[in-house]
């Protein structure tokens, strides 16, 4: 059907072994642990008014952030998996952002923002070393951006 499928165990490509690889990846654990304590903490916010935006916007930075990181590990571009990781950083900190709201509207129990805020803060020194596995210049061609490579 495709014309090129024809020799697709050619490349060594396995699905199943690269989601074995980016499981076992530590940042991508801890996005996954961020994640899961997002949901528990917004599911006791009320259905309403800020409360709902901010239930929203949490689920969403928290959800964005596992998927980033596994985008990222999907290519061997450079420009490309910076710019997954520019993504990742946003979210991440819209998330302790919105931690800090939380508490103001008095959302949650600053107990449980303070857990989030810590596991963020774990999660960026994770991340700190995850770029660093980056290889600069497995660019193909520039971004037309100039960001990561001057072109």
């Amino acid at each position: 059907m495709w014309e090129d499928d024809d020799d697709d165990d050619d490349d060594g490509y396995d699905p199943e072994e690269e989601q074995r690889k980016l499981e076992s990846l530590p940042i991508y654990k801890k996005s996954l642990e961020i994640l899961d304590l997002t949901e528990q903490i917004v599911d006791t916010f009320n259905d309403e008014g800020r409360a709902k935006y901010h239930r929203d916007l949490m689920l969403q930075d928290a959800m964005i952030i596992p998927a980033k990181i596994a985008g990222a590990e999907a290519m061997d571009d450079y420009i490309l998996k910076m710019e997954n990781a520019t993504v990742i950083k946003i979210h991440a900190r819209s998330l302790l952002a919105q931690t800090s709201s939380a508490k103001y509207l008095d959302l949650q129990d600053e107990r449980y923002l303070k857990l989030l805020r810590d596991e963020i803060e774990s999660f960026r020194v994770l991340f700190l070393e995850w770029i660093k596995t980056f290889e600069n210049g497995t660019t193909k061609e520039g971004d037309g951006w100039g960001l990561f490579v001057k072109e």
